[in-house]
């Protein structure tokens, strides 16, 4: 028996009894927006006869339309199943199949992944001659993306330089290799059914006529075509509930519009507004400190998260000296919530970029914490940074077959398939190793043209084996430079080219810092040291994992515990090396708020905020003062727990503030030590002379034995490490075990 009153509190109850007309729900995180959306199918169906299977219900993942049609069903029962609950890509793809002749679809057509997609743009690429290195696939592939999001056929896209020109004519011949191939991509399924009731009013007025209500969640989200979509559906008869959260609106590089939110009433004229503003998951002073930062936005709805809950914990803020520390005080800080009861299920760490995962994995890895990486592969696994490794293997070992077919023709170099298995072939045949049969390959089945380019190629191997006692980081850059890989990635110019460059920029720095520490910085010892790293077995703790993951990935989950790290000016907010140093973009940086907003508002219990004074990170050396964000949080609910050195600092501060010093209101708040911030020795030249004959345990050589203590500015030990030998390590590097 549906009892909405029972259920709902008194704003979800106002929203689910809604029938007639336009409805924006602006839902706070944790107020129970999914509630309210099946509970308002359930009204409809229920208590007003509203037949299933004129309510369609959207939103953007499989997983959320799955938990949508699970909570539908549960309330409704068999007549759930005819409700249409999917995803907007889903659904579209429905509407083709059943529209697909009008719309000049073909019904039975295959629908390309993002591979696929660019597989067909690269072969358009290839047949209109345009070089790869001027118009790359995935560059051109982003363009049409891009144009599509925007309801732009190549009629309408705006070529109005050469570049452009040269990108209309490949996205015309794209569309007619792709109707020739029966296919549509991701960007299709929404562009060919709006574009088609645009211009057809008659088949807008079926297809809307199927249904009498449409529910859209996760409405700040949606891009040019989604709304445009939800309009004309909605037109017949202006029955559109939309379901979301200006606030966090954070996916603005895929197209998404907090506009369309924002201004729902000017599409919608009359809509009724109810916002949802009781937050059940968290915390109360976690809530305030989210709202201090959110509060700040400009253009946003006015609304103030409130809860029933505890008043919790404080929220934590601690300042490392660099990166490796901040990663070491999070790891302590995780091993004592499992003491008190927090399984590792239920604690997050939250980064800004992916590249940031690597010192986390690293020290987990030394602390012996289980974790798995989430929305993107461990650091070392990156297709970007396996590339990197096989050019690196290959010039230490040229016999390496596995290396030579991963990157022979990575970049792309136009050696293909059939000349790759005929020089296999050879190589087998002869007996030799890959690259030396490329010397055999003159006058054989391998066109002169190939040879040409395998043989330029091994010149370059050739070339980094001569330079292999310059050291593998030099050697690396070497690589990056001269195979084109940066050049090619830079030119493509989207969110994944950056994301990628910055990991490889992260590897390179991963070397040099190697090449810092190592006793013997050789190429050899490198890829031995990643190689022992990535087949190591992980520790299992009862099923249990920590989670990693950046603050994109974390959109819509919960977590008892939660760190959100980096929070420094230029990492969080995020600038990328090349907008450094330039005045920030307003838009941007509102996006970066309210992409903070959404870190704190995951965490249930407990929130932990962290930054470093010095960060290592894209191969150089970062030293920021702390993000503009926290100085946002009222300082009665924010408690510094930085460690201070009991004599003089080892690193002087850089900004002119004292460690930890956050500006503003967060400089007052009283100074605590908990036990998982106490260093176990300070970093002094008064506590240094005790370290001798201490065990150390550091993040790649595990466990050793002091040996010596170079004092210093910064001082440094000799360590002993089984299996390793004697290294000389920063201290800064060591703690004790």
């Amino acid at each position: 028996m549906l009892d909405l009153v029972r259920d709902l509190n008194e704003r979800q109850l106002e929203a689910a009894r809604h029938v007639d007309g336009p409805l924006l729900v602006i839902a706070g995180a944790g107020s129970g927006k999914t509630r309210v959306i099946t509970y308002r199918i359930a009204n409809l169906v229920m208590n007003h006869g509203v037949p299933p299977r004129r309510i369609m219900a959207v939103t953007f993942t499989n997983k959320a339309a799955g938990e949508m049609k699970e909570r539908v069903a549960r309330l409704l029962g068999q007549d759930a199943i005819d409700c249409w609950v999917s995803t907007f890509h889903a659904s579209c793809a429905r509407l083709l199949r059943i529209h697909g002749e009008r719309v000049g679809v073909n019904p039975r057509f295959t629908i390309y992944d993002d591979q696929d997609q660019k597989a067909m743009v690269a072969r358009c690429l290839k047949e209109l001659d345009f070089g790869d290195k001027i118009f790359p696939p995935r560059a051109v592939q982003s363009e049409i993306n891009k144009a599509r999001q925007e309801l732009k056929g190549p009629q309408e896209y705006e070529a109005h330089d050469f570049y452009r020109e040269k990108v209309r004519r490949a996205y015309e011949l794209y569309e007619k290799r792709m109707r020739e191939a029966c296919a549509l991509d991701f960007g299709d399924l929404l562009y060919r059914p709006v574009r088609a009731m645009r211009d057809d009013p008659e088949l807008a007025a079926e297809i809307a006529g199927r249904f009498s209500f449409v529910l859209v969640d996760e409405f700040q989200d949606t891009n040019l075509a989604q709304l445009e979509l939800v309009r004309l559906l909605g037109r017949p008869h202006r029955n559109v509930c939309v379901v979301g959260d200006d606030d966090q609106s954070i996916y603005s590089w895929r197209g998404a519009d907090v506009g369309n939110i924002l201004d729902f009433e000017k599409h919608f004229p009359g809509a009724r507004v109810v916002t949802l503003d009781r937050n059940y998951r968290s915390t109360s002073r976690i809530l305030k400190a989210a709202h201090g930062v959110v509060s700040k936005l400009a253009d946003r709805r006015p609304k103030e998260l409130w809860t029933k809950n505890p008043d919790g914990e404080p929220v934590t803020l601690v300042e490392a000296p660099d990166e490796r520390e901040e990663a070491r005080l999070v790891a302590r800080a995780v091993q004592e919530l499992v003491s008190e009861g927090t399984p590792l299920s239920e604690q997050a760490v939250f980064y800004r970029v992916n590249a940031q995962s690597r010192v986390f994995e690293e020290v987990l890895r030394t602390y012996d914490i289980p974790h798995r990486v989430v929305g993107g592969m461990r650091f070392y696994e990156r297709a970007e940074v396996k590339d990197v490794l096989a050019y690196l293997r290959l010039v230490q070992n040229p016999a390496d077959a596995a290396s030579f077919l991963r990157v022979v023709n990575t970049p792309s170099r136009g050696i293909g398939k059939t000349t790759i298995d005929r020089l296999m072939a050879l190589a087998a045949g002869r007996g030799v190793s890959p690259v030396d049969a490329i010397e055999l390959a003159a006058g054989t089945d391998i066109g002169s043209a190939q040879v040409k380019r395998l043989t330029e190629w091994k010149g370059l191997l050739d070339a980094w084996r001569l330079e292999i006692d310059a050291g593998p980081a030099a050697l690396a850059r070497r690589i990056l430079e001269e195979t084109g890989y940066v050049e090619g990635l830079t030119r493509e110019n989207n969110a994944e080219a950056d994301a990628r460059l910055e990991n490889l920029e992260e590897l390179v720095g991963s070397i040099a810092d190697f090449e810092r520490e190592a006793e013997s910085p050789t190429l050899d010892a490198f890829l031995e040291l990643v190689t022992l790293r990535s087949d190591v077995d992980e520790t299992r703790f009862d099923g249990e994992e920590l989670t990693l993951m950046t603050v994109h990935s974390a959109k819509g989950l919960e977590f008892d515990a939660v760190f959100v790290t980096g929070l420094e000016e230029g990492m969080f907010p995020y600038r990328s090396a090349a907008d450094r140093g330039l005045g920030s973009d307003p838009k941007e940086t509102a996006e970066e708020r309210r992409l903070c907003y959404v870190a704190m508002t995951r965490a249930r219990k407990r929130l932990f905020l962290t930054l470093a004074s010095r960060r290592q990170i894209f191969g150089n050396t970062r030293c920021e003062p702390p993000s503009r964000f926290l100085s946002d949080i009222p300082a009665d609910i924010l408690l510094d727990v930085t460690p201070r050195p009991k004599v003089v600092p080892v690193r002087a501060p850089v900004t002119g503030r004292a460690p930890g010093q956050v500006p503003g209101r967060v400089a007052a708040v009283p100074r605590h030590r908990e036990t998982w911030v106490d260093r176990s020795f300070d970093q002094t030249a008064e506590s240094m002379p005790a370290l001798e004959g201490r065990t150390v345990r550091h993040a790649r050589f595990g466990v050793g034995k002091v040996l010596a203590v170079h004092e210093g500015a910064v001082p440094k030990v000799d360590v002993s490490f089984p299996g390793f030998g004697k290294k000389t390590i920063l201290l800064s590097y060591l703690e004790l075990d």
